[in-house]
Formats: structure tokens, C-alpha cells, sequence
């Protein structure tokens, strides 16, 4: 039996339940003129939504978990036996770290279920905070879409046969934990600039400070900053930059923004790795909070691979390059097991040996593990985008 099925996340903001009630009743009328007999919203819509109003918008097209009950995300991979349509209402946002996490759950769920998968996560946020509303459809293994905001796909209803999984299965994290797939890096501008918007807009901003220099988490900053004014329509010389350097300085004269001077919403360019190994707290809204210096590297380059202007894909790349003098990928690593799973120094050794031989030697793997372990304390909290989750997600025994 073939059907249609939709996985929506409309935007829900704090204090505005006419906008939110009339994002949901949109997201159902475009499943509807999609032709959709299921609709997977995300959990925790908020209590003042006219339930009867969903209800009637939405006709004979059942609407999870409004009309009819859905699993809770930590259930996905093992559900009740009887069911084939595994409709899935998250109430935890998508980060770039749970994005790649959330494919695969979706992927692997669908495949040792004989089912099909429906997700959707929440989009929306308060402040500078931003949920991008993944949602994905999985069918025996393959991945059918993946996006933000709605997905829609025509659907077999499985048989209770063990199927192979289809190509296209995502199965595989990389070798380093936090590093996103070339695909997803767009997501974590993405994240930063759009939470840097709403930031902005919630406290009637139209000008923002930053400081660059030869560093990528600063160039990163940067491009949040312009992300976030192009999103809001405002020019870019609303962008007061400081800039140390003569490609600091050719980076902000391409991006077209204002030399000096200061204004409005003051930003901290300190990274994650930053936060942790040198103990920084930042002082301002700090777009890289939470985005280690191994990703923010990736991340440029991918822009200077993208951007198509010499002007500022060559300073970019040369920059990114020398950012290489310190092996950030091995501390990120360290970060990775510290941070989410909490190993104690003796595991992750092994860990880091194991990942690591082949392309460093003994004497410099052990160098940053001691270096790190020195150092590493449970970074404090800080005013800037959840880009990547570092909340720790289970208890690992060494």
C-alpha cells in the first residue's frame, strides 16, 4: 500500500500564539495540497493552541501528536512491534552534532523495523537561540529527505520482511567526533548567523562590533555577522570590525563592511577549544560558543571553496591554513569525549592512540593529552547560539 506522508517543524516563538497557531495551521494546509495522509509536527506545542481549529484544518489527515499519539525520540529504535509507520515527535532541537545523529537513528530505526520513519524536531527559539526544525523521512534503511522545516515523500507501507538496507543508508560517523559531513558545514554558519539575527531583533539591534584577526574563529565570527544583517535586510556597513593583519583587513574591505568604529551589539569571537584550554569566558554574545576550533577551520574553508571571490576566498584560505600550526583536531577530540561523555583520561588515551597513530607521533599525541588533561575544566555557560550540544547524553565507564 502506497501513501503519502509530511514532517513539518512551523515556527513557534515565545508570546506569539497568533503567529504560532497560524505557522501550524500552515504547515497542515501544505501537507493537505500535498496530498499527505500523515503529518508529523514536533512535541511540546504550546498548551494555548485551538486543538479543534488543527483538528478541522486538518480533515481526514491524522496530525501526530495533536491527533494521535507519537514516539518520544529515545523510543524510535525500539517501538511497539505492531507498528509500521513510526511517527516520531521530538521535543529535543537539532544541533549540527545531533543532525548527522538524528539521520542515522531515523535510518537505522526504519531499517530493523521494517517501518517508515517520521521526524521532526522543534524550530524556533528565544533571544539569540535558535531551533532549525530538522525533519527527516527514513523508509527500510534508505533516507528519503532530510531538511529543515518540512519534508514530504510518497511512501510503500512495509512488509514484516527483513529487508536489506537500501543505498543511501548513513551509517557512519566520522573519525573525528564533532566533525559535520562537507554538507552539513553550511549548517553551522547557518545556525550561528540566524541565531545572531534574532539576538539582534529581540533587542531592537541594527549594529554590531566585532574583532578579527589571524585566527578561523574570528573569520567565523565574521560571517555569522554577515549572515545575520543580510537575513535582517540591514546593510553591511552596520558591521564595525577591528582587524589584525593585512588579510584581516582584505577579508573585511571584500565582505564590505566598516573599518572601525563600534556600535550596537558587541560580539566575542572565543571558541569552544578557546573556552576550554585557555579558560576564556566571554564577556558579549559569543557566536563560536559552542563550536570547537577544528570545526570553525572546516568551516572556513568550506566558505572560501564556496564564496566564488577571490578577494575573499585566497586570504580566507591562507588564514584557515596557518590556524593548522596547532593539532586542534586532536584537543577537539579530548573536548568531544570530555564534554559529551565525560571519559576519564585513561580511556580517552586509548581512544586517541587508537584514532590518531597513523597520522602522529606517540610523543605529540601524548603532549596534547597532558596539556588538555592540565587544563580542562567543565567550560561555564555563556550568552551565544547552541550550535553544538554539549550536554553530556550518557554514562561511559572507563
Amino acid at each position: 500500500m502506497k501513501i503519502k506522508i509530511a514532517a513539518a517543524a512551523p515556527e513557534l516563538l515565545p508570546g506569539q500564539p497568533g503567529q504560532n497557531m497560524a505557522n501550524v495551521l500552515a504547515a497542515i494546509d501544505r501537507a493537505r495540497n500535498d496530498g499527505a495522509s500523515i503529518l508529523v509536527l514536533p512535541a511540546g506545542l504550546p498548551e494555548d493552541m485551538n486543538r479543534g481549529a488543527i483538528e478541522r484544518q486538518a480533515g481526514k489527515m491524522k496530525v501526530y501528536p495533536i491527533m494521535e499519539p507519537s514516539l518520544p525520540r529515545e523510543e524510535l529504535a525500539h517501538p511497539h512491534p505492531e507498528l509500521k509507520i513510526l511517527c516520531c515527535s521530538s521535543d529535543t532541537p537539532a544541533t549540527v552534532s545531533s543532525h548527522l545523529e538524528n539521520i542515522n537513528l531515523a535510518g537505522l530505526a526504519s531499517h530493523e523495523n521494517m517501518a517508515v520513519v517520521a521526524l521532526a524536531c522543534p524550530m524556533g527559539g528565544d533571544g539569540g537561540t535558535l531551533y532549525t526544525g530538522q525533519c527527516v523521512l527514513a523508509q527500510n534503511g534508505a533516507i528519503l529527505q532530510s531538511d529543515d522545516g518540512y519534508v514530504f515523500a510518497r511512501v510503500n507501507i512495509p512488509s514484516r520482511e527483513k529487508a536489506a538496507p537500501e543505498e543511501g543508508l548513513v551509517t557512519d560517523q566520522p573519525q573525528t567526533p564533532w566533525t559535520p559531513l562537507p554538507e552539513q558545514l553550511p549548517r553551522v554558519v547557518k545556525l550561528q548567523g540566524e541565531g545572531l539575527a534574532r539576538r539582534m531583533k529581540s533587542l531592537g539591534a541594527t549594529q554590531l562590533t566585532v574583532h578579527i584577526d589571524r585566527t578561523a574563529p574570528s573569520l567565523l565570527a565574521l560571517t555569522a555577522c554577515v549572515t545575520a544583517v543580510d537575513k535582517l535586510k540591514l546593510s553591511r556597513k552596520n558591521i564595525h570590525v577591528t582587524a589584525d593583519g593585512n588579510r584581516a583587513h582584505q577579508i573585511a574591505a571584500a565582505f564590505g563592511v566598516t573599518l572601525g568604529g563600534q556600535g550596537g551589539l558587541e560580539l566575542d569571537n572565543t571558541d569552544l577549544t578557546a573556552r576550554v584550554l585557555e579558560g576564556v569566558t566571554p564577556a558579549h554574545y559569543a557566536v563560536n560558543a559552542t563550536v570547537p576550533r577544528s570545526v570553525a577551520r572546516l568551516a572556513m574553508r568550506w566558505y572560501a571553496n564556496t564564496c566564488g571571490d577571490l578577494n575573499l576566498s585566497q586570504p580566507i584560505r591562507s588564514i584557515a591554513r596557518d590556524d593548522d600550526a596547532e593539532p586542534w583536531e586532536l584537543y577537539d577530540f579530548l573536548l568531544h569525549f570530555s564534554l559529551v561523555y565525560d571519559l576519564p583520561k585513561w580511556t580517552q588515551a586509548r581512544l586517541l592512540e587508537d584514532t590518531f597513530e597513523s597520522a602522529y607521533d606517540i610523543e605529540r599525541i601524548q603532549k596534547v593529552l597532558d596539556r588538555f588533561f592540565d587544563v580542562y575544566r567543565r567550560p561555564a555557560p555563556c550568552d551565544g547560539p547552541v550550535v553544538f550540544s554539549t550536554d553530556i547524553v550518557r554514562e561511559a565507564k572507563g
